[in-house]
């Protein structure tokens, strides 16, 4: 009984939180959306009137105009179904050694597993869309020198852009065919690759097409300064790599070693968790490992990463 009054009283805040920031996300686009159907930005129902809010259908667009979709390859149902996965799996194997709480554990630690190969995963889609983002650009600029416009230049350079740049860079050019404008598709785009160089240039060209200007000078400034960020990044990135790496091991090792000690000899652990002083001995580590891994990580993070 007490092992799940434990469990309730961790899990049920994470839950809250989790439908809180799912609800919040939804509303607000639903909040741009409903604001762009005035301005005319956007076409209206086939009625002529506004839909109303829908949580989850709203939650599904968000997902599939947003990183996610773009760099995992999955929908939602199939992400949700592998996190469930990876809670079930490792949560079975520590209930039959060390029961509910066990389990409970196990499976935590599964869930976090999964969002770490995710987030790796859309790290390295990331870093692959930016390193072929200043080739892309050199070659729409080569292409309207030639007399090309935007869209006949995006399509050429796209073809020879390697994934995942050359493939989303297609998305937006088939959207576009389809009847959405430009500039929608374009700010799409920088949601399913939140890059701040293609942030930057797709502000600019968004920015041409209102005011005019030659286009083809402004986008050899831009691929010159995101070179120059990208080298700066490069070179910050092997300056802190220990420091980084030391942050993550000193804040995970505790863990690990604790859960490692506690499914090995649970009676070894069992001071902590049923006297006063090892229930303050946990919280004095927990806020003292809180601490260190936020100062490192400050240490060793730079603005322009």
């Amino acid at each position: 009984m007490r092992d799940l009054t434990l469990i309730l009283t961790v899990t049920w805040p994470l839950a809250l939180l989790l439908i809180g920031l799912g609800y919040r996300s939804a509303r607000l686009q639903h909040v741009t959306q409903r604001r762009l159907y005035k301005m005319g930005s956007v076409s209206a129902t086939m009625s002529g009137r506004q839909t109303p809010f829908n949580l989850f259908g709203a939650i599904r667009q968000n997902w599939s105009q947003g990183q996610n979709a773009a760099a995992l390859k999955l929908r939602m149902s199939e992400y949700i179904l592998l996190m469930a996965l990876g809670f079930v799996l490792p949560g079975v194997v520590g209930f039959l050694f060390r029961g509910i709480f066990g389990g409970v554990i196990l499976g935590f630690v599964g869930v976090g597993g999964v969002l770490i190969y995710f987030r790796m995963k859309k790290q390295h889609f990331l870093r692959l869309a930016e390193q072929n983002l200043p080739d892309f650009l050199r070659g729409i600029s080569g292409a309207l020198r030639a007399g090309t416009s935007l869209t006949q230049a995006m399509a050429l350079v796209a073809k020879e852009t390697p994934d995942p740049l050359g493939a989303e860079i297609s998305r937006v050019l088939r959207r576009e065919s389809f009847g959405f404008s430009l500039e929608q598709t374009l700010d799409e785009l920088t949601m399913r690759i939140p890059s701040k160089d293609l942030a930057l240039a797709v502000m600019v060209i968004n920015i041409q097409r209102e005011i005019g200007g030659s286009l083809a000078d402004i986008l050899d400034n831009i691929v010159g300064t995101i070179v120059a960020r990208q080298r700066l990044a490069q070179e910050v990135r092997a300056l802190t790599a220990q420091g980084r790496m030391s942050g993550w091991v000193l804040t995970a090792l505790p863990f690990f070693l604790g859960l490692a000690i506690w499914f090995l000899n649970p009676h070894y652990m069992s001071p902590l968790f049923h006297t006063t002083i090892g229930m303050i001995m946990i919280g004095a580590a927990l806020t003292s490992v809180a601490i260190g891994g936020f100062v490192i990580n400050r240490l060793v993070r730079a603005p322009e990463l």
